[in-house]
């Protein structure tokens, strides 16, 4: 298969699923986050709206960013300030809530661009493909990819399930020690785990800047050079 052995694909494949997951859980999260160690139900929420504008803002403001670093650079540092800010949130007294807000409204842009950097790779992949098969498996990349977001949701609420079920959390109750510090760590500590993988994937995405020049120009010549071979 095609798939399988185009290694930028697998790679890529393996972020969105990473990222997505990073996503959802911040997402779900927040809502046990205010309800049992905020305690303050009443902000959910405005504490999630405040994430989804951020992400619609920051996918808004990629094609700026890609103007001054490529696309394997820019997930590199949007997911090192995901990885970071994450791992600050830990620490945020439950009593801080504007810094609570602000955390996570960084957060969100920076996660933000996530979805049209990463389907603008796709397409990288399939040049890569083309160019290294002489077959193009574009409609095959993208429906793989669309498959990635969906299972990255759904490992990420098995997670939450999971972690939270084995702490012993009940719902609408006092949580215990170990619920409370889970609820925390999801929302903190396993985010930025997962962030910080995902930069070590896109640090081994091989497709650099320089290279797909190359592929792209070969693959505009063989083109040309089929078109010439009809007339």
């Amino acid at each position: 298969c095609d798939l399988l052995a185009n290694r930028p694909w697998l790679l890529l494949f393996a972020l969105a699923l990473i990222i997505i997951v990073t996503i959802t859980l911040r997402g779900i999260v927040g809502t046990f986050y205010f309800k049992y160690h905020v305690e303050r139900e009443d902000l959910i929420g405005s504490f999630t709206g405040i994430y989804m504008i951020a992400l619609a803002i920051g996918a808004a403001l990629t094609p700026v960013m890609t103007r001054y670093l490529d696309k394997r650079q820019l997930l590199m540092l949007l997911m090192s300030i995901v990885t970071v800010l994450s791992c600050v949130f830990f620490f945020v007294p439950k009593e801080q809530i504007w810094l609570m807000y602000s955390l996570q409204f960084l957060i969100g842009l920076a996660l933000g661009p996530k979805s049209p950097l990463v389907f603008s790779m796709y397409a990288d992949t399939a040049d890569f493909s083309q160019w290294r098969t002489g077959r193009r498996a574009t409609a095959m990349i993208f429906s793989a990819a669309a498959f990635s977001q969906k299972l990255g949701g759904a490992v990420a609420a098995a997670s939450i399930g999971w972690l939270l079920g084995a702490l012993g959390y009940v719902a609408n109750q006092q949580q215990s020690a170990d619920s409370a510090m889970g609820i925390v760590l999801l929302m903190t500590l396993i985010p930025a785990g997962f962030a910080l993988l995902a930069v070590f994937i896109v640090r081994a995405y091989p497709l650099t800047a320089g290279q797909l020049a190359t592929v792209q120009q070969e693959l505009g010549l063989a083109t040309q050079g089929g078109a010439k071979s009809e007339h």
